[in-house]
């Protein structure tokens, strides 16, 4: 459920960029909302069903990622809403609202996404979940991805710019990946089963 989970968030998320680009017609960026609900749903349910196998190995970073993702929907959330509003009520708030989401709202719920993804991937790394290479890889694709949420916010690039879409493709990909490494072969049952035990006492002599 969770490979299933990231493919779809991931695979609706790449496809919502160019759609929501402020110079498209009207039904393009209504086909862009859908998908960036789409991947909010989706988002929102990752760590429900991580939490019950990360909250072992870690529960205060599992309770983290969770909160973070969540404030992650919570902003993508206006970017689904805003064309869907400027296409029913076109209006000047509207408008001004819509551009606002894109100044600030987009590149903040990376920003959140990218905190989810340091937490995740750390556990990943520690429990041996999956492969170290791939929560390696993806630790270190973060940093592109954070760089070019910056540079978004600071209004040096476009969202849709080829230049941000390279900065975010190797954490994307990473994701792909990962979500078709659980749907093959799920994590470590070994590493899952294999939950910290207190040491039994010894006993004492009469």
């Amino acid at each position: 459920m969770t490979g299933a989970l990231f493919l779809t968030a991931t695979v609706a998320g790449v496809i919502s960029v160019p759609l929501i680009a402020p110079d498209n017609g009207p039904h393009a960026r209504q086909a862009g909302a859908l998908m960036v609900l789409i991947m909010a749903g989706a988002i929102a349910l990752i760590p429900t069903t991580l939490f019950p196998v990360l909250r072992r190995y870690g529960e205060a970073r599992a309770l983290g990622y969770v909160a973070a993702r969540l404030l992650e929907v919570v902003m993508l959330l206006p970017a689904a809403a805003g064309p869907l509003m400027a296409v029913a009520a076109p209006s000047p708030p509207v408008e001004a609202l819509v551009r606002t989401e894109e100044r600030w709202g987009q590149p903040a719920s990376t920003l959140f996404f990218c905190l989810g993804a340091v937490l995740f991937y750390t556990l990943l790394w520690r429990a041996r979940l999956v492969p170290r290479w791939l929560s390696g890889w993806a630790l270190v694709a973060i940093a592109p991805y954070v760089a070019g949420a910056v540079i978004v916010l600071f209004g040096v690039v476009d969202p849709a710019s080829p230049v941000n879409s390279a900065m975010y493709a190797p954490l994307a990909l990473n994701e792909l990946v990962l979500a078709v490494w659980l749907l093959a072969r799920g994590f470590a049952v070994r590493a899952a089963a294999e939950v910290p035990q207190r040491p039994a006492p010894v006993p004492q002599g009469v």
